[in-house]
């Protein structure tokens, strides 16, 4: 065994055998394939339709199309979006009246929930508070609201 042996890979040289193990695992050498005509674009078609241009307008960047084809392509787009804001106005419109029922019952449960709390309140004269020391042709009446009692003088 030489002085080299060991390192059997050192050599930047593929052997015969190596290149062929490689082409046809398709990862050295050139790539012989032909491509079909279904694959490639004849040179006066318009990138939209991939029919021949009958009145043909070119881009800066070279692409080559119909006039006829982008104005029919725009058409489209302006009718689409016009459909989409169509939807985005009634998705809005269906949001905001969800959300007006949901404050309506929100407003509903805000009123119950006083009102309970109001018919807790004891709100009518008890003859134990009445004042015994009225003066003829006045009332003086102690009212009891939840443990505080007003006096109430009616002239």
């Amino acid at each position: 065994m030489g002085k080299h042996g060991k390192n059997a890979t050192a050599n930047p040289v593929f052997s015969y055998h190596e290149r062929r193990k490689d082409a046809a695992a398709g990862k050295y050498g050139t790539q012989k394939a032909r491509l079909g005509t279904d694959s490639l674009q004849d040179v006066d078609c318009c990138c939209l339709t991939l029919q021949p241009a009958k009145m043909p307008v070119i881009t800066p960047d070279g692409f080559l199309y119909d006039k006829q084809a982008i104005m029919e392509n725009l058409l489209h787009q302006k009718k689409e979006v016009a459909r989409m804001m169509r939807e985005y106005e009634r998705q809005k419109q269906q949001s905001k009246e969800q959300d007006q029922l949901l404050s309506a019952a929100q407003q509903r449960e805000r009123v119950k929930a006083f009102e309970s709390q109001e018919r807790s309140v004891v709100s009518v004269v008890e003859e134990h508070f009445k004042d015994k020391n009225a003066q003829p042709g006045t009332q003086g009446n102690m009212i009891c609201f939840a443990r505080t009692c007003v006096l109430v003088c009616v002239c």
